[in-house]
């Protein structure tokens, strides 16, 4: 045993290698995503049919399928952060078979918790829909504002979230029951990786910084043909921001250090500075000077992640714009930031409308208010 060992480090030595490190088992991660996000997505169209608003009930089908799609990044992000959990808790192996259960359940609660949330906006959603339909049925009658009808119906709204959490939580927990019991008992939690040192690894700020200005880039080309239309200046202004910001991408990836970083700082400050003040007091120039605009959840998300950007800009450049430093020691941890930019950017081109709009009347006021 001692010459099989001596023998294998010396072919290591030989060969260059680095000894196994835990990396994300990502065929687990997406299979288990994907389970949970179509299920628990029939789940927030059936409760939508039961005490939605009804112009949203239409074409079902097509809405769970768009509307799971969508949220589908979000329940990577939880499977990644439940798996991370059980990484640093129970460790890359699994020796009994209570630890596989406690994984399970962390998956599980993780599942659940993002489909909550989607069942939740949604509910916000519907509810605001309702308020008016009722608040421009009931003035047009009386002149009056039915508050106990808002109140029973946002009622209604609140307990079908509580069961809603509920009926997820046990669906997940089967589903995840199921996937165990299929592969043996097993759940794959990490994956070895055998890396070389002639291979630079990639820093995870680098990787983070690009999937941010990716995802601004790709909200802001979205809306392009949108502004087009209402203001061409508007439009033409988001084509140059999201061209600038994908550049600065690709610079990000290809190592480039200071002066890159300035330009990531720059293409999200200026954006940011121009959302606030036309959420706040509206722009002095344009169509519509001085009124402020509508918050959105496209705009929302790229200053999400134009602040994440202009913060790690920040970091880096007080580091001496320096884009190598000392990586995280799980994979886990490097891919949480990444996954949860793709998330942001993904939720962003919902709110555009780059999905589609299913049985959505009224996201007109939604796209409106974009960036």
């Amino acid at each position: 045993m001692i010459g099989k060992t001596r023998l294998g480090n010396s072919v290591n030595e030989r060969s260059g290698a680095i000894p196994d490190r835990p990396a994300v088992p990502w065929l687990t991660v997406v299979s288990l995503a994907v389970l949970m996000a179509y299920a628990d997505g029939f789940w927030m169209i059936s409760l939508r049919g039961a005490v939605g608003a009804i112009e949203r009930t239409q074409g079902p089908f097509v809405s769970w399928l768009i509307e799971s799609t969508a949220a589908l990044p979000v329940f990577v992000l939880a499977v990644l952060a439940a798996l991370t959990l059980a990484l640093r808790w129970f460790g890359p192996v699994f020796s009994k078979p209570r630890t596989v259960m406690a994984t399970g359940l962390l998956v599980a609660v993780a599942g659940t918790l993002a489909g909550t949330a989607e069942i939740a906006a949604s509910s916000a959603w519907d509810y605001h829909l309702q308020l008016q339909l009722m608040d421009a049925s009931h003035h047009s009658a009386t002149g009056t504002t039915p508050s106990s009808l808002e109140q029973a119906t946002l009622g209604l709204q609140l307990r079908a979230i509580g069961y809603g959490s509920g009926i997820l939580f046990i669906t997940n927990l089967v589903l995840l029951g199921w996937a165990v019991a299929i592969q043996g008992g097993r759940l794959t939690v990490s994956r070895a990786q055998r890396r070389t040192p002639r291979r630079d690894p990639v820093d995870p700020r680098r990787l983070f910084l690009a999937a941010v200005l990716f995802g601004s880039a790709a909200i802001h080309a979205a809306v392009v043909p949108e502004h087009l239309g209402h203001w061409a200046a508007a439009g033409a202004f988001f084509l140059i921001l999201a061209a600038a910001q994908l550049a600065a991408g690709v610079l990000v990836l290809l190592r480039r250090q200071r002066t890159v970083l300035l330009a990531a700082a720059a293409v999200s400050i200026v954006p940011l500075v121009l959302w606030l003040h036309s959420r706040t007091v509206g722009l002095p120039f344009g169509p519509e000077a001085g009124v402020p605009e509508a918050v959105g959840l496209a705009d929302c998300a790229a200053s999400l992640l134009e602040l994440g950007t202009l913060l790690l800009a920040v970091i880096l450049l007080r580091d001496g714009g320096r884009l190598h430093g000392r990586p995280p020691a799980s994979a886990h941890l490097r891919a949480l930031p990444v996954v949860a930019a793709i998330a942001v950017s993904v939720m962003g081109l919902a709110g555009t409308g780059w999905f589609g709009n299913p049985g959505h009347s009224g996201h007109e006021s939604v796209a409106i208010s974009q960036h």
